[in-house]
């Protein structure tokens, strides 16, 4: 076993990537085996429920991967039908499998259900004192998604047990479903910052949970090379690409605030006084979609446009360093403000309502002031984006009474 195998950890950012395999003979396996150590991925799932093959021969096929896959992890998998496993798993017997796996000592990780004999459970924890391979606590859901308080006691759980990472996997119904579970990892990730963690929501409206994570505390994500092990899994190239843009760290400057605060304009001054490139989110919306984004707030709602305006953050990893004006609304999703602090500085303009009523009088590209375009109606709306716009900020600039090339300055001051 290679020393190092502390490698699933306590995690803020990004995540490593582990790549199931799940081929049902031996060739296949190693086959599978050989392409993950060939390619990018951090880690490998030997799914042991597809194997067809004989029980005895589990820790030897284990040796082998751990040859093929070098420095590459290992974590061996027997998952049971009952969460979520293979038919061809029901045939071995569960915890004859997971004994011989920590006795052999050669896979890195070895992953026990935590919904099984307790006292059983605990003969493997001490099974497993004075080895090298450490054991993943999980628990898998495949009819719904449990409460946060629900997620946090399982995770809990794992720690209790002595496990060395907890593992939890539910299937999420909704985008609500998935922000449960990145809400629930936060939490778990800050009352207990150096127990390491990996959790998803599964399915389709879980499958962001695959991407994002990492911002929230998960120390792995699954991708497929071959064959998906889990609803919502992406593709590994599909999850490289957005890795390669979202933690680039290019150092953007980005600009927030209400509308009318002068976003667009201060990037524009920013970028030809400091020859920076200019980039507008809601420029890049009505680029990559051909509509305006009124007509995508009358066609398709707002709800579409939010996911559209977060989606479209996930590209500005791959620009090089530049001013970028965030849409208004922006900072309302709170993994939006995850990415952004991730790539770079968060600034965040203001003005008094009636300086904003001022500048938007009579534009018909504000949206969300069709038919109520006055100093009340605006300032609902700003108190109701205040705390958000306090928590998110990196540095305050005001622009009321200010010119445009003093705002540019103190911003360009701020960031230095």
């Amino acid at each position: 076993m290679n020393e190092n195998i502390n490698d699933i950890r306590p995690c803020k950012d990004k995540p490593l990537i582990c790549v199931p395999i799940t081929s049902l003979v031996k060739a296949g396996i190693l086959d599978e085996a050989g392409k993950i150590a060939d390619s990018r991925a951090d880690m490998a799932e030997w799914r042991i429920d597809y194997y067809a093959g004989s029980q005895a021969d589990i820790p030897g096929i284990i040796s082998e991967l751990k040859s093929i896959l070098g420095s590459k992890k290992l974590i061996a998998t027997l998952r049971t039908e009952y969460e979520g496993g293979e038919e061809n798993g029901s045939g071995f017997d569960y915890f004859s499998v997971i004994e011989a796996v920590i006795n052999d000592d050669t896979a890195d990780y070895v992953d026990v259900e935590m919904n099984r004999d307790e006292s059983r459970l605990m003969e493997l924890k001490r099974l497993k004192e004075g080895k090298g391979i450490k054991l993943i606590g999980s628990y898998h859901d495949f009819d719904g998604m449990p409460d946060k308080a629900y997620i946090v006691q399982t995770l809990t759980k794992a720690k209790v047990l002595g496990c060395d990472v907890g593992k939890i996997a539910c299937m999420a119904a909704s985008e609500e479903d998935a922000y449960t579970m990145l809400v629930a990892t936060d939490e778990i990730h800050k009352t207990n910052p150096d127990f390491p963690l990996i959790t998803m929501a599964m399915g389709r409206d879980g499958s962001m949970t695959r991407l994002y994570g990492g911002l929230y505390g998960s120390g792995v994500t699954f991708a497929a090379l071959k064959k998906a092990s889990a609803p919502g899994q992406r593709s590994l190239a599909e999850m490289l690409n957005v890795f390669d843009k979202l933690y680039a760290s290019p150092g953007h400057i980005f600009l927030t605030g209400f509308m009318g605060t002068g976003k667009s304009t201060i990037a524009e001054r920013i970028s030809t006084s400091y020859s920076m490139p200019a980039v507008d989110t809601d420029d890049m919306i009505e680029q990559s979609t051909g509509e305006k984004i009124s007509d995508i707030f009358s066609k398709k709602g707002e709800k579409r446009f939010r996911k559209m305006e977060s989606d479209i953050l996930d590209e500005l990893g791959g620009l090089e360093r530049s001013i970028v004006s965030l849409g208004g609304g922006v900072v309302i999703n709170e993994l939006n403000v995850r990415k952004l602090k991730l790539m770079g500085t968060i600034v965040w303009l203001t003005a008094s309502p009636q300086t904003i009523f001022e500048r938007v009088n009579g534009s018909v590209t504000r949206p969300l002031l069709k038919d109520n375009m006055n100093v009340d109606y605006i300032s609902q709306l700003m108190k109701a984006r205040l705390p958000m716009y306090e928590a998110c900020a990196d540095v305050t600039v005001d622009t009321d009474g200010i010119s445009v090339a003093s705002v540019a300055r103190a911003v360009m001051d701020s960031v230095k």
